[in-house]
């Protein structure tokens, strides 16, 4: 008896989990779920329908663009809400793709560091305020160092089904949680949809990514102190060099 409630307990248990979310953790609801402080906006303080006050550039095959429209960097905005709050409503389509196919393409946004560099720690998804159908059911986290260049690091791929079962719901994906291996740094991460569950247009609600900066891009900067340092250095034996 013992053992068939642990059994009806443990398939339960699996239910519930494929058919809800294939994500480490649910966060919530609304914009106060998200976690915020993320890597493009670690002072919270980026302006809502403008690119102002963010850590990072921002690139989008589609609908490039804060405010004035559903355009693609309101991913970024730290806002949870309909309008101008999030990303929509370009096509990719329904039918699945193969992601094993090395010429797969699909919408993508990303943020790109620069010259910083970092280990993706754990990413945040949220969905956006209306049609289920929208939401994607195929899609990547992509790292680059070069913009040409791209290694998955997270691939969600469940024709068919969402990872939200609720508007406006924060999932966190972590490489603490086993969601996904973090083995280099990047300077550019991107998201990337290949389809969507049943609707003809895509959406998505907000995107924050965490990381650990890399010893060796914090490494490629000297502080300003070093630099007056080694300044100094070269000027004293240049003049030693002219005395003689």
């Amino acid at each position: 008896m013992k053992f068939k409630i642990i059994a009806a307990l443990f398939i339960t248990t699996l239910t519930f989990a494929s058919s809800v979310v294939n994500a480490s953790l649910i966060l919530g609801t609304g914009t106060g779920s998200l976690r915020g402080n993320d890597l493009t906006d670690p002072e919270n303080d980026g302006a809502h329908d403008a690119d102002i006050n963010y850590n990072a550039t921002f690139n989008a095959n589609s609908e490039p663009g804060f405010g004035g429209g559903e355009y693609s960097f309101n991913v970024f905005d730290n806002v949870l809400s309909g309008g101008n709050g999030k990303w929509c409503c370009e096509s990719v389509g329904t039918a699945a793709k193969n992601l094993n196919d090395a010429n797969v393409t699909g919408l993508w946004v990303e943020a790109n560091f620069g010259s910083t560099q970092y280990f993706l720690d754990a990413f945040t998804l949220s969905s956006a305020n209306d049609v289920a159908g929208r939401d994607a059911d195929q899609w990547r986290i992509l790292g680059s160092n070069d913009g040409v260049n791209y290694t998955s690091i997270y691939t969600y791929d469940n024709n068919g089904l969402s990872i939200w079962n609720q508007r406006f719901q924060v999932v966190e994906f972590s490489v603490a949680e086993n969601d996904f291996v973090s083995t280099q740094a990047y300077s550019i991460f991107r998201y990337e949809a290949y389809s969507t569950v049943s609707a003809n247009a895509h959406q998505l609600g907000e995107l924050e990514f965490f990381g650990t900066q890399s010893v060796q891009s914090a490494a490629q900067v000297p502080e300003p102190s070093t630099l007056a340092i080694f300044s100094l250095a070269l000027l004293t034996f240049g003049a030693r060099r002219f005395k003689k």
